[in-house]
């Protein structure tokens, strides 16, 4: 079965990041956005991912996005799915006394997220990711349920969910009138959905191992497993937050040639294992969703060589953008500079 082919033919921004108003057009095959520190290149690549999966991939809130001394941001991308042409926008107000989120396709509002998802996927990695081999654990848990939230959108729900959940519940941990009836119930709620969060961790870990490089492994190390959240009350209410769930302990631990990583393999084994894992990770959402996504890359020259660079993007086919300093030969290259 041949697989569906997904492109962004278009970008528009206002009031997001440094943009006022920004809009930009794009090819098929390889794009790179080229430009000095500063220019706003790595804001458009966060803001093509937020089409699909609207949270920041570069683990900022949703006002931070908002240009400095405006209210609101609004994102337009034109796509193409197979032979459909779709567009998709997102806007986000904030102010003192709300918050609210809206996106639209084809200009009707969708009430849920991963209906967009259905039509238009972008996935997004940044080359310096491959720190968080050496990194906290909370690091490496962002980075896995950001690209199991574009693999499954169930998981996608579950997490956003059990998000909602966890910041409630510590929001009354934190404060000096605990209901505690209310935090119990509060967990039992959450208890389902960290069980279901574990399950799909894994299970989606060992798909993606399956394309991995033989000389890499990751494994997924779940604490969380047979304990329940409401158990721990008492501990929770000493220190104000919950200290047990999926969001606390679990980690990715990564192996070279049977090893771990963080100890035995050098920087540039680091660099091929992350690498590996980006090149897996495709593979596999061409396999299971019988699609070709958008693939963003942020800075990949900065911590490739020229020869590296050039073989892995040899074994890149559909609609890739790169964020760069420079431009690159033979790629379609959109030009940046500093405002102000």
């Amino acid at each position: 079965m041949d697989k569906k082919r997904m492109l962004i033919e278009s970008i528009s921004l206002k009031n997001f990041r440094n943009f006022s108003d920004f809009s930009t057009s794009f090819k098929d095959g390889i794009n790179v956005i080229y430009g000095p520190n500063g220019s706003g290149k790595t804001s458009i690549l966060e803001a093509i991912a937020y089409l699909s999966n609207p949270r920041s991939f570069r683990s900022a809130r949703d006002y931070q996005l908002i240009k400095i001394g405006e209210k609101f941001f609004e994102i337009t991308g034109k796509v193409l799915t197979g032979k459909e042409h779709h567009e998709i926008t997102i806007n986000y107000y904030y102010d003192e006394l709300k918050k609210e989120k809206n996106a639209y396709l084809d200009g009707f509002k969708v009430k849920r997220f991963r209906d967009i998802q259905e039509i238009f996927i972008a996935v997004p990695f940044s080359f310096k990711d491959y720190a968080m081999i050496d990194g906290y654990a909370t690091q490496r848990r962002d980075f896995f349920d950001d690209i199991f939230s574009l693999l499954d959108l169930e998981y996608y729900e579950i997490l956003r969910n059990y998000e909602k959940l966890l910041d409630e519940r510590n929001e009354i941990l934190k404060s000096e009138n605990i209901d505690r009836d209310y935090v119990i119930y509060l967990a039992k709620e959450m208890q389902p959905l960290a069980e279901k969060i574990v399950e799909k961790r894994e299970t989606m870990m060992k798909e993606l191992s399956k394309y991995l490089d033989p000389m890499f492994k990751v494994e997924y190390v779940s604490e969380f497993k047979g304990k329940n959240i409401a158990d721990y009350i008492e501990e929770d209410i000493a220190r104000g937050s919950t200290t047990v769930g999926p969001h606390v302990h679990d980690d990715y631990i990564f192996y070279y040639k049977g090893n771990p990583a963080k100890y035995f393999a050098s920087e540039g084994q680091k660099r091929l294992l992350y690498l590996s894992l980006v090149l897996a990770f495709r593979k596999l959402i061409e396999e299971t969703k019988l699609y070709e996504p958008v693939f963003l890359f942020d800075d990949p020259i900065n911590v490739l060589d020229p020869h590296l660079l050039e073989k892995f993007i040899s074994n890149l086919s559909g609609q890739v953008i790169i964020a760069s300093l420079s431009p690159l030969l033979g790629a379609y290259n959109i030009g940046l500079t500093v405002e102000g």
